[in-house]
């Protein structure tokens, strides 16, 4: 039994433990209310207390009722120091792990995203940065009653935004949610938080870490192999630039800065193996389904939902703090307000199902709250842009593809392999003549020569080094001719003359 000046509680059993802290869950004997119990060593009562003010000060502003836990006492004896809060369920790593997830649902990532960006929104209100936004400081209320209703905990790490800009090199975050402006060195600010939290929804969207790493320097490589370089400003700017970056000659007479190799392996681009675990630019979540399995209402909601989302991470993972988004704006985006499923009437049936999870974790929408931080100063984000549609001439391209393959597969075995024993026998006459294809198709000039030579012997069938220069060209024929608004006689002259480089013949260019 543990006593306070005000109240006494009476053990139940035991959470969990953390670096510095064990949690346990105590039963309050006033009102027989269940509450948590965190213990903490008297040796680390400044961290303690830390937290306990900035607790304190987060119930004054009613912070409970923006998806931060509520804060009750604190109080101490002769070995520990003991802060009392609301009792809440699994974190969400622990959840993922009990439940053998691999990744979560779009509508569950919604719902945990928009009331951590509520909590954060709040936080920027007051002033205050959390640092250390992490699946496992993100608590569950009750999962059975309340489907991912979740708050944040753990304010030990907290610190305000004046105080974190006046620190020199601020060593916080941990090490996979760490952002770029924290590992150089740059000016800090909330935004910090805003980064954790997309590497929390990219991991809870992928199943797998965003940005892995063993170090700092291993993490340099993660972010910027992926997300591209830092501005000029921000590395001038930063005061760690050369711990990660070596000023190197390019070979052209200038230098430019290039990061560091990290166990002599340079900045990887695209071949090495920590690149699998690094989608570039989140293009992974696209393609996380193929729309050409179907059309149905459903697959495409769930496509346009999926490129929202991409959307938004894109732009919480944006390098220069100055240009990403903030908790404000990303309240309003369509990915958490349903606008882009709102105002499509085939999309009804989905946009309900999205909100239900809303209504089933007790939050509302964004735009309906009557206390939405939004700062008339900052930008309104955007819509999501559509999806590109295909140009012509890769339309026309793919079609000539599956056309030749076609073509060549229903050719006889023995025919296709005299074919083949022909189009090979030059290469075993002259021995570097591949190489100097290659060689050919690197310069402007041979390439020219090359689609020459083809022209004038027209009859041959297409050589299988130069078919896709031959698609090209008749792709780039067409939609130049397209372009131009020719007729389709006059289209069909053309095209003749690039194939076949003769008299124009309606019949047989059209059969």
């Amino acid at each position: 039994m543990l006593s306070s000046e005000t109240e006494k509680y009476d053990f139940i059993e035991g959470l969990g433990r953390g670096m510095f802290a064990e949690v346990a869950r105590f039963q309050r004997q006033s009102d027989r209310k269940m509450v948590a119990v965190k213990r903490m060593p008297r040796v680390h009562t400044r961290l303690c207390l830390h937290e306990a003010r900035v607790l304190a000060a987060l119930t004054d502003e009613n912070a409970y009722d923006h998806h931060i836990v509520r804060f009750y006492e604190a109080f101490g004896d002769e070995f520990h120091v003991y802060l009392v809060e609301e009792v809440m369920g699994q974190n969400l790593h622990d959840f993922q792990m009990a439940n053998s997830l691999i990744k979560f649902k779009i509508r569950d990532i919604r719902t945990v995203v928009l009331q951590v960006a509520t909590a954060l929104a709040k936080l920027k209100d007051m002033g205050v940065v959390h640092a250390d936004i992490k699946q496992e400081n993100i608590v569950l209320v009750n999962q059975r009653r309340e489907p991912f209703r979740v708050k944040l905990i753990d304010f030990g790490s907290a610190i305000t935004t004046h105080d974190l800009a006046s620190m020199w090199t601020p060593y916080i975050q941990p090490r996979f949610v760490r952002a770029p402006e924290v590992l150089l060195g740059y000016r800090c600010t909330e935004k910090i938080d805003v980064w954790s939290l997309a590497c929390v929804m990219g991991e809870m969207a992928l199943g797998r870490t965003l940005f892995p790493s063993r170090c700092e320097l291993e993490l340099a490589h993660s972010i910027f192999g992926s997300r591209g370089f830092p501005s000029a400003t921000m590395l001038e700017a930063s005061i760690k630039t050369k711990l990660f970056f070596d000023l190197v000659d390019n070979g052209r007479g200038a230098h430019e800065l290039r990061v560091k190799p990290y166990q002599g392996r340079e900045l990887f681009t695209g071949t090495q193996s920590l690149r699998r675990h690094v989608p570039a630019n989140l293009e992974l979540l696209q393609a996380l389904e193929d729309l050409a399995k179907g059309y149905e209402e459903q697959e495409l909601a769930e496509s346009a939902d999926r490129r929202c989302l991409v959307d938004l991470l894109n732009r919480m993972l944006v390098l220069e703090p100055e240009q990403r988004i903030s908790p404000n704006q990303a309240l309003r985006h369509p990915f958490l307000t349903l606008q882009h499923l709102q105002k499509r009437g085939n999309y009804r049936s989905y946009y309900n199902f999205a909100l239900q999870g809303y209504s089933e974790a007790g939050v509302t929408l964004p735009q309906d709250r009557s206390d939405m931080y939004a700062d008339s100063s900052e930008e309104i984000v955007l819509e999501v842009p559509k999806r590109k549609k295909r140009s012509l001439r890769r339309s026309l391209r793919s079609l000539f593809t599956r056309l030749f393959t076609r073509r060549r597969k229903k050719q006889p075995a023995a025919a296709q392999g005299s074919e083949d024993g022909l189009e090979d026998q030059p290469a075993q006459n002259t021995g570097s003549e591949e190489q100097a294809g290659e060689d050919q198709c690197q310069s402007p000039t041979a390439g020219s020569s090359v689609r020459a030579e083809e022209s004038t012997a027209h009859e041959e069938p297409p050589k299988k080094k130069g078919f896709m220069r031959w698609m090209r060209t008749v792709a780039s024929c067409f939609s130049g001719c397209r372009a131009r608004r020719l007729s389709p006689q006059r289209t069909a002259t053309a095209a003749c003359r690039v194939l076949g480089g003769g008299k124009h013949d309606e019949d047989e260019c059209w059969s």
